[in-house]
């Protein structure tokens, strides 16, 4: 898991609008580090699956979840900023950026927008699930 979330985050940090420091590894949805500008993205590591397959190979089930974050402002340009941050998301982890390290990649759900609450304001976040299999000897 540690390889694939290093290889995502490395993939999304080449994406324009977020700083590479605001693309990063997050323990929980909810957690944003304080340093933090918007837009942002966070990446989350989720349960692994592992099934046993014949010739002693093991496969992985590695499911990831990004989270697009942005300040609320006035106006509807937050909203949209978060749909054109998670298409350019979907267009870095498209299945064949990550072969190297991966078999095979299937793109899940997408949440609606959700609303956060900060101190500092009001945050809109998207969640977008993948799901990544593995096989190890």
């Amino acid at each position: 898991m540690k390889g694939l979330l290093l290889a995502i985050q490395t993939k999304l940090r080449e994406i324009s609008g977020p700083r590479r420091s605001d693309v990063f590894l997050s323990p929980d949805k909810d957690i944003i580090p304080d340093t933090a500008l918007f837009p942002c993205i966070g990446i989350k590591d989720g349960q692994v699956d592992r099934s046993e397959l014949m010739g002693d190979v093991t496969e992985l089930t590695l499911p990831v979840e990004i989270y697009v974050y942005e300040k609320l402002i006035k106006n509807d340009t937050a909203i949209l900023s978060v749909f054109d941050l998670t298409a350019l998301i979907h267009g870095k982890l498209k299945p064949s950026s990550l072969e190297e390290y991966v078999k095979e990649v299937s793109p899940g759900k997408e949440s609606p927008i959700q609303l956060m609450y900060r101190k500092n304001g009001l945050i809109l976040r998207k969640t977008i699930s993948y799901e990544y299999e593995r096989e190890e000897a």
